[in-house]
């Protein structure tokens, strides 16, 4: 603390300083705000489930008197106002399971060390989360470290992730794509013009057609993103621009929905979103939710009716095209560059751009 006492003045037995020290008022009221200070970063520690050594509370006390305990949770909402939609919604969850974890108002970066993310580990494999969504949520507060890192917010010490690998986690998964064949028995299926499951294999199959166009751009398409014979859009997860030619099957179901929503260039091409209803991020994400789910389950009828095993997503479409595309002899290199893949696999460090006829042929291999 900084201030020192004559050994005359002071009681050994019981570290205090000597009822006749002419400052032992002041002395005692300073060693008293000192014990609670520590008395309270130690019941902080251990309620959040910290293994608390003598080091670990000196450093964890002198982070807050300097300043160093920024709060995760509102770093985690600076960060989320600036995302696009897609990116932003990971960013939410991993929030939402945070607070649900800690169950505190706030959590300071240095509350988060290794002992702190096993035991956010183990609390996720008990609510039953796949390896995958567990692997995501800690690459979300991993990428919110480095974040916080950049903006020179936290001291490089205090980052976790050197000592804790998110690599372990298997992210392999049983692949989710159908055969060619299969496909086509769900388009063959019949059904009548106002079967609510029509919905679903349009969303399903437009995807297929589509270049594999994630159900969240599908859903923000709109008239003026059609170009000549071709679709233009930006993808949310990313930014990325990506352009694909109509195919005559997906042109066909543009065509079907064209009645109902094509009155204006900035119309939405399918009737997920309204330009009237859906103003804000969080209601234009809401309302994707609410339609993806009622799609999905409608998937799942139309696996069974089509006698097709796979638990049917809209997901499942965009995996089917790079799977159809791969069987049929189309490089890699092509297959990613038409996805929008961003550095997710080694190939994408030496891809160049190639020229739209390149990838118009590729697609011609899913009729």
């Amino acid at each position: 603390m900084g201030i020192s006492s004559p050994t005359a003045l002071w009681d050994f037995k019981k570290n205090a300083p000597k009822r006749h020290h002419p400052c032992r008022e002041l002395l005692e009221a300073i060693i008293t705000e000192q014990l609670n200070t520590y008395r309270t970063k130690f019941l902080e520690l251990l309620n959040k489930k910290a293994i608390v050594t003598p080091q670990a509370l000196l450093e964890a006390v002198d982070r807050s008197n300097t300043g160093q305990d920024i709060d995760v949770f509102a770093f985690f909402d600076r960060n989320i106002n600036r995302l696009l939609i897609g990116n932003a919604k990971v960013y939410k969850d991993t929030r939402r399971s945070l607070k649900l974890f800690t169950s505190y108002a706030s959590l300071s970066f240095s509350d988060i060390d290794q002992q702190f993310l096993h035991n956010y580990e183990v609390f996720l494999r008990k609510l039953g989360l796949a390896e995958t969504s567990i692997s995501v949520y800690f690459r979300t507060l991993r990428a919110l470290f480095n974040k916080a890192l950049q903006e020179k917010l936290i001291a490089a010490q205090a980052y976790p992730f050197k000592e804790f690998k998110v690599a372990k986690f298997n992210t392999q998964t049983q692949k989710r794509a159908i055969t060619k064949e299969e496909l086509k028995r769900i388009e063959k299926l019949p059904l009548d013009a106002d079967n609510p499951l029509l919905e679903a294999r349009h969303y399903f199959l437009f995807s297929y057609y589509g270049q594999g166009i994630n159900f969240r751009d599908i859903a923000q398409l709109q008239w003026k993103s059609i170009i000549q014979d071709r679709i233009v859009y930006t993808r949310a997860k990313t930014g990325q621009t990506i352009h694909f030619k109509l195919l005559p099957p997906a042109q066909e179901i543009v065509e079907h929905y064209r009645p109902l929503t094509g009155g204006h260039p900035e119309q939405y091409i399918f009737p997920i979103l309204s330009r009237s209803k859906h103003l804000t991020a969080v209601q234009i994400d809401n309302r994707v939710d609410k339609v993806l789910k009622r799609v999905n389950k409608g998937l799942k009828e139309l696996a069974r009716l089509a006698q097709i095993q796979v638990h049917l997503t809209t997901y499942v479409a965009r995996h089917t095209y790079a799977t159809v595309l791969k069987k049929s002899g189309i490089p890699i290199a092509v297959i990613s560059e038409a996805l929008g893949h961003r550095s997710e696999f080694i190939t994408q460090t030496y891809l160049k751009s190639f020229d739209n006829d390149v990838i118009d042929l590729a697609n011609e291999c899913l009729l």
